[in-house]
């Protein structure tokens, strides 16, 4: 609106932006969304591979007693069934869209 207002309300291109202003706003609106979207899931998917790697080097330290390990591995199993719940629930939303 700023630039329709600078090249003018009077002129067929200050009309042209005014009328096509809440579209890109929408457009625009709907872009930024799903870069945030997209965003948060890449940055999930870092501290899920940040969180499995420290697991696994736990598991890997030759100290660790058995009981121990056995959490550990339970654990894992925790974080690959959140993981899988997660993705599920994400695939079921994009079908819905």
């Amino acid at each position: 609106m700023a630039i329709a207002n600078s090249v003018g309300l009077h002129t067929m291109l200050g009309q042209t932006l005014i009328y096509l202003a809440p579209a890109f706003s929408v457009v625009a609106g709907s872009f930024f969304y799903m870069l945030k979207n997209q965003a948060d899931w890449y940055a999930e998917r870092w501290q899920i591979k940040r969180a499995r790697k420290t697991i696994e080097k736990s598991l890997k330290y030759p100290h660790t007693s058995e009981e121990h390990k056995r959490r550990i591995r339970e654990m894992l199993e925790e974080i690959d069934a959140s993981v899988a719940v997660s993705e599920l629930d994400r695939i079921k939303l994009l079908g819905n869209k």
